[in-house]
């Protein structure tokens, strides 16, 4: 265990990062850890301060909310300096919070695993940080920064059980639905069993789609995946390209993976005998090879580069 101080500050509403502040509590002695996602909301004392924010959000672009709901942190590491700060999110810190933290250490790092495409402001804080990574191919070549994919968060042991779907997928209900829409269409003429979910505040009937009005928490996306042979990844494309956690999750359960997003050709864990690329906009023919043979395991060096201790290693590096 090393003796060095880490502020580790994410925004993680999937626990996608668990195990990264697990492995900096394995790692190094002194870590402090906030996720944003699980703050307390600021709410405005009076209606002159909501009128105030509102013109402020106007004028500035943005959220004095999150002016508010992040300060908490600043005042909670006043006085402190670290050996590393590692933040995700950045965007979401005021440039007077950001400029705080980085005089609290000689290392202050940011990973994106949203393309500034998405998150323009993410543009804007770059120029705080010694080095910042992100997922998106794009951006790394736009702006100057590090490229790191995400990653396998996960580690615990599970039991194989029996299948309840030939594929599954849950996504929020965007302009990504009218692939889905195809998809499924494809599936049922194809006879291939399988359960798409698509989160919507709308109360929405649907033949080929079951649509839930509730967020579904990882713990119960996790179970999904455990009872599926087939993982569908209908990334966000013409929006961001970088990898989404939904691949990393068929690399860890050794799912095959349907995809639109065609620069997973690029990586070296690519089997087209495990995942098949789609476009969304042509017509989908999915060879019956694809379902009816067994997953060809990756070799264990590829796995373990996407792993994150890995990750970790390479940010901290």
């Amino acid at each position: 265990m090393t003796d060095k101080k880490i502020l580790f500050i994410t925004y993680d509403l999937s626990g996608y990062y668990d195990a990264i502040h697990d492995e900096l509590n394995k790692q190094y002695k002194h870590v402090d850890y906030y996720n944003i996602a699980s703050l307390k909301k600021y709410k405005y004392k009076h209606i002159f301060e909501k009128a105030y924010a509102a013109m402020y959000k106007i004028i500035t672009k943005n959220k004095l909310k999150n002016f508010h709901k992040l300060q908490p942190i600043i005042e909670a590491t006043a006085g402190k300096t670290y050996d590393y700060i590692l933040i995700v999110r950045p965007d979401l810190f005021f440039d007077s919070q950001l400029a705080i933290l980085k005089s609290k250490t000689k290392n202050f790092l940011a990973y994106y695993h949203d393309s500034i495409n998405n998150i323009t402001r993410k543009k804007e804080v770059i120029s705080f940080f010694d080095k910042v990574y992100s997922y998106e191919k794009k951006d790394v070549t736009d702006f100057n920064l590090s490229f790191l994919p995400n990653f396998i968060y996960l580690n615990q042991e599970h039991t194989k059980t029996a299948s309840a779907y030939d594929a599954f997928t849950i996504m929020s209900k965007d302009f990504r639905f009218n692939t889905l829409e195809k998809l499924a269409t494809y599936f049922k003429k194809k006879d291939i069993k399988y359960e798409f979910l698509v989160q919507s505040d709308k109360k929405i009937e649907s033949e080929l789609i079951h649509f839930i009005q509730e967020r579904k928490n990882n713990k119960q996306v996790l179970a999904y995946l455990l009872k599926t042979d087939i993982i569908v990844d209908i990334h966000k494309y013409g929006v961001q390209d970088g990898l989404t956690f939904r691949v990393f999750e068929s690399l860890f359960f050794e799912k095959k993976l349907i995809t639109t997003n065609a620069d997973i050709k690029n990586y070296d864990f690519y089997n087209p005998k495990n995942i098949h690329v789609i476009a969304p906009d042509s017509e989908i023919n999915i060879p019956d090879t694809f379902f009816n043979t067994p997953y060809q395991t990756i070799p264990t060096e590829i796995y373990q580069k996407y792993h994150y201790t890995s990750w970790l290693k390479t940010i901290l590096s």
